[in-house]
């Protein structure tokens, strides 16, 4: 009984903004229809410095905080090429003073029941500094299944509650400092196996998927993330982050048999399946040259980062590396009117990593790959899962109409994309898990772009990929409701 849940709220490394899902048609409508009904009517408040404050701050910010946003759920990262101040990103004039929204969602299936919540941003601006001041962000959401309990009373099933600050000025604008609090509870979490060539097929006498291929995980998580700009475009990114990981097999579930593989020296092929603690630190250099960090039209955005988890309980212990390479470049063909974009992205993971690392991906701000929203687009998050993935997307984007609501700057606009790649096991068994030939998985599809005065970039896309129907065979299609952009 099992259903893969969305990526819930995460900020990810060209990302201006961060509450995410990775929701089918049915789901994700509702939720992104509500938030943005609920943008719209957010209002912004004025609290103009002086200008000798706005000046100082300016000279002490301005030099690194062009989109410098650590990557999340990345720590966004940060631009090198300054906006002038009489011609901000965004084409439109940057407001002063304070500026916040509040984005309430709702939406829900039968595995997770009725879900809502909301989410909040307030950033402090001032002339020519970009992109703020300081940041804060948060969400929190619940689902309630409503005769889910025992005895048939409502049950609390889902949940997801994130804060986040954002300090892009510390010791004179050289420093960036972004602290999160993080609680997720997954009830369909996606397991599908080991591998590339993993098959999503029933046992017999099944029509419908359940819970074959999800499992309950429940994290609350610390994490720490500093970026520290060396030269010209040039930072160091580290990060140190804190978990403590609760994950529960389902009763028939394709994790609960794989928990019984093991490698040809007889070792449990997944680790991590028992409640442990997680303690990870990471670093790695960050060259940026972006010309904006919510809509970049030109530069680019390469990162090389090394991680090392080790995990802890009162039964075993084990540890891990993981190397991640990003590149992303922008190419404008018409000015905002039509960009390319293009990334290539590589994870490696060596030693013991636990079972739920192997379908994802990042140092900082860790995302689901080799699908979800922020990878192949289309293919379920936890479709596929080994120790070496490889991504690759291009993407046509376009900001057409500029128009003020409400007394606000927004802009309206579009996207069409197509993601490709594949995983590797990388384990020492007897059997294939990857399969024979390219073993190539792919997705494409578009999306619609909506940018709410400074703050926040809203992203809708459907996606189709010939692995989409194995989370939901009734709906073979993803459909994304994000933040931010996916690269």
């Amino acid at each position: 009984m099992k259903t893969r849940l969305p990526a819930v709220a995460s900020w990810n490394e060209g990302s201006c903004g961060a509450l995410r899902y990775d929701r089918r048609v049915r789901r994700l409508l509702a939720a992104g229809t509500a938030a943005l009904l609920g943008s719209l009517g957010a209002p912004s408040v004025a609290a103009q410095p002086s200008q000798e404050q706005a000046a100082t701050v300016a000279a002490e910010v301005a030099r690194d905080a062009d989109g410098l946003t650590l990557p999340l759920p990345p720590l966004p990262p940060d631009p090198d090429a300054e906006v002038p101040q009489d011609a901000p990103a965004m084409g439109e004039e940057a407001d002063d003073g304070l500026e916040w929204g509040v984005f309430p969602f709702v939406a829900g299936n039968t595995d997770i029941g009725i879900w809502f919540g909301a989410s909040g941003v307030v950033a402090q601006n001032a002339p020519g500094v970009r992109p703020f001041v300081w940041r804060g962000d948060g969400t929190t959401s619940l689902s309630i299944v409503p005769e889910g309990g025992e005895d048939g009373v409502p049950e609390v099933a889902q949940q997801f509650h994130n804060l986040r600050w954002d300090f892009p000025g510390v010791a004179d604008g050289r420093l960036r400092l972004v602290p999160q609090l993080v609680y997720r509870r997954a009830v369909n979490a996606g397991w599908f196996g080991l591998g590339n060539a993993s098959r999503a097929d029933l046992p017999p006498g099944l029509d419908r998927p359940g819970r074959r291929f999800q499992y309950l995980l429940d994290v609350p998580e610390a994490r720490m993330n500093s970026r520290i700009l060396l030269a010209e475009s040039l930072s160091l990114m580290t990060g140190v982050h804190g978990r403590y990981v609760m994950p529960e097999a389902y009763d028939g579930s394709r994790l609960q048999s794989d928990m019984e593989l093991r490698s040809t020296r007889g070792d449990p092929l997944l680790r991590g399946t028992t409640d442990h603690g997680l303690v990870l630190a990471a670093a790695g250099l960050l060259w940026d040259t972006r010309d904006d960090e919510c809509f970049p039209t030109r530069g680019f955005y390469h990162e090389v980062s090394l991680r090392g988890g080790l995990g802890f309980s009162d039964a075993f212990e084990f540890g891990y590396l993981g190397l991640h390479a990003h590149t992303r470049n922008y190419l404008p063909f018409a000015g905002r009117q039509l960009v390319l974009a293009v990334r290539v992205l590589a994870d490696l993971l060596f030693l013991d990593a636990p079972f739920y690392e192997l379908s994802r991906g990042g140092a900082f701000f860790p995302t689901e790959l080799p699908g979800g929203e922020d990878g192949i687009r289309g293919v379920p998050a936890g479709r596929y899962a080994g120790r070496y993935k490889l991504i690759g997307s291009f993407e046509l984007r376009s900001m057409f109409w500029s128009f003020t609501l409400f007394g606000k700057p927004m802009q309206l606009g579009a996207d069409l994309f197509f993601d490709g790649g594949r995983v590797w096991a990388g384990e020492d068994v007897s059997q294939d898990l990857d399969g024979k030939g390219p073993g190539f998985k792919y997705g494409f599809g578009a999306g619609v772009l909506y940018l709410w005065g400074a703050a926040a970039i809203f992203r809708l896309e459907v996606a189709w990929s010939p692995d989409a129907a194995s989370a939901d065979p009734d709906l073979p299609v993803g459909v994304y409701f994000a933040f931010n952009l996916s690269y």
